[in-house]
């Protein structure tokens, strides 16, 4: 997402150029793998390739594996491994926490009981939570299983959420349209890790460094930082104004430069 980047219409299409796009012009390859079915989106990217769910699953190596989150983590074994000269942009889309909760994470990780498996007005609040926090659980489990397939790579990660959920506040429930939207929704995790050999560079150490010293300083950030921010804690610049340091959060010194 960029600032002011595209417009709010029915067919949702990408006006500007995307954060995709851009490094693809840099002379970056990419993968896509989702565990939804955005096809119209995908196709409006410029990638090398992309792989729905139904299509990793009519793969013979995930032949009677449950359809979860974890099969993205081979894809990006399997990616690294393809692409393995020059930069590369490896893209998960995941299930996530969406309602019903209980079916997005597997038998293993229902830690958290009574959990609701039903809906929502057979549910009690606790239920709910519970459910929503083993959701949570293996999202911690899937990030986790990215992480370990990277370790020894020179690796960035980028994570987060477009939304988050409500859970009976208010008398709400899950993701509601933006303009009604209750502030729970609006506050999501935006995770940034850099493997060891990618820190190995003082040029990358400088931008974590600026990165750590953002987050200390309150910082509220939002998602139209992301576009600027990945840009910049890849290390790159634009004097012609593509990258607002404002939005960047590995920029050294946003505070000066916003006057």
């Amino acid at each position: 997402m960029r600032e002011n980047g595209t417009e709010n219409n029915d067919q949702r299409t990408l006006k500007e150029n995307n954060i995709f796009s851009v490094l693809h012009q840099l002379g970056m390859t990419s993968e896509l793998f989702s565990m939804q079915s955005e096809l119209w989106f995908y196709n409006k990217l410029d990638l090398d390739n992309y792989a729905m769910k139904e299509m990793m699953t009519a793969k013979n190596s995930n032949f009677g594996k449950e359809l979860d989150d974890t099969l993205l983590i081979n894809e990006v074994a399997d990616s690294v491994a393809h692409y393995s000269k020059g930069n590369h942009l490896v893209i998960l889309h995941t299930k996530g926490s969406h309602f019903m909760y209980s079916q997005r994470y597997p038998n293993a990780f229902k830690k958290y009981q009574p959990e609701c498996l039903n809906v929502d007005d057979e549910c009690t609040k606790e239920q709910l939570i519970n459910a929503y926090d083993n959701s949570i659980l293996y999202t911690d489990y899937f990030i986790d299983g990215v992480l370990n397939t990277l370790r020894d790579k020179k690796a960035i990660v980028f994570y987060t959420s477009d939304h988050g959920e409500s859970i009976s506040e208010k008398g709400g429930l899950h993701g509601t349209p933006k303009e009604i939207a209750p502030p729970e929704q609006f506050k999501v995790p935006f995770l940034v890790w850099m493997s060891d050999s990618y820190l190995a560079e003082p040029e990358n150490k400088q931008l974590f460094d600026n990165l750590k010293r953002n987050q200390d300083n309150n910082r509220t950030f939002y998602h139209h930082n992301i576009f600027d921010s990945i840009l910049g804690c890849l290390g790159y610049s634009s004097p012609d104004g593509g990258i607002n340091n404002q939005n960047n959060l590995c920029f050294g010194d946003i505070a000066s430069e916003a006057h």
